[in-house]
């Protein structure tokens, strides 16, 4: 494998592209304080084009990323070891939780989800927990079918788009090319302070029930002794004066370490789903 790499793919908009390079600046400031990486001038930071185009960043040997609960559990299960999960100050998070919002277009009339039966849904695409998982999660619990393997008499929805990520979905909501879409509630706090044009056609609808939120990982044969130094890194930086004002502006507050099997309710949540839209 070729040097290892870092990416904070997730929530890099464009827009903050300054706050997230100052972010991991700071991050790395910290790692090396504590005695990793010891050739942090091998080491690159990776970051995406655009909006959630995460699809390469984790092919290298990876020393530390931020991932999906979902891609997690499923394409990358074994593979990477999970750090600790960000704690993010928004209204949309308890602790290391999150929810997804259930986004309509500004002139929608509706009320609740149940509403969207018949109607256009756009998602991120397949691998996606907060733009596809938790949607059809909630679908299923509107309908009654208790288990993937029990299948609706109808589609739910009447059409279903795929767009590639968040930004792209919202953009389909602005423009009535789709009807509802499911976005998450962080990528909706980050777009209402950089970037509020891309929500002013939409509204949040209903938000989901909560999930851990995307984990800070590294590779599955990390040591626990390096491991316990990821972890008091990330505390130390973000209680850092010195990033403070980084990490406030991009809502991170703190991490926490979850349970082993925490990660786990991104399967629970897909056995108890229907299998598509």
């Amino acid at each position: 494998m070729n040097s290892p790499i870092a990416t904070l793919p997730l929530y890099d908009l464009p827009e903050a592209r300054i706050q997230t390079d100052a972010l991991w600046k700071g991050l790395a400031d910290s790692f090396r304080k504590f005695g990793l990486n010891s050739e942090p001038d091998s080491m690159s930071f990776k970051v995406p084009d655009a909006l959630f185009r995460a699809d390469n960043c984790y092919a290298e040997t990876v020393f530390f990323a931020q991932i999906c609960g979902y891609p997690l559990t499923h394409e990358f299960s074994g593979r990477f070891q999970v750090i600790a999960t960000p704690v993010y100050k928004t209204p949309f998070f308890s602790g290391a939780e999150y929810r997804s919002a259930i986004v309509v277009h500004q002139q929608c009339e509706w009320e609740t989800l149940a509403q969207a039966e018949g109607s256009r849904a756009v998602i991120n695409s397949k691998n996606s927990h907060s733009g596809f998982n938790i949607l059809r999660f909630m679908v299923t619990q509107l309908t009654g079918v208790a288990h993937a393997e029990e299948k609706l008499n109808k589609a739910f929805f009447r059409k279903v788009l795929i767009s590639g990520g968040h930004r792209e979905s919202l953009l389909r909501i602005s423009q009535k090319q789709a009807d509802v879409a499911t976005i998450d509630c962080l990528t909706w706090s980050m777009l209402e302070r950089y970037a509020p044009e891309n929500l002013q056609a939409c509204r949040i609808l209903e938000l989901s029930p909560p999930a851990p939120a995307p984990a800070f990982v590294t590779e599955r044969d990390t040591s626990p002794a390096k491991l316990e130094l990821f972890r008091k890194a990330l505390q130390f930086a973000c209680n850092d004066p010195v990033l403070k004002s980084v990490c406030e502006q991009l809502f991170l507050e703190n991490v926490e370490v979850l349970e082993d099997n925490s990660y786990n309710s991104f399967l629970k949540m897909e056995k108890e789903s229907i299998e598509d839209l």
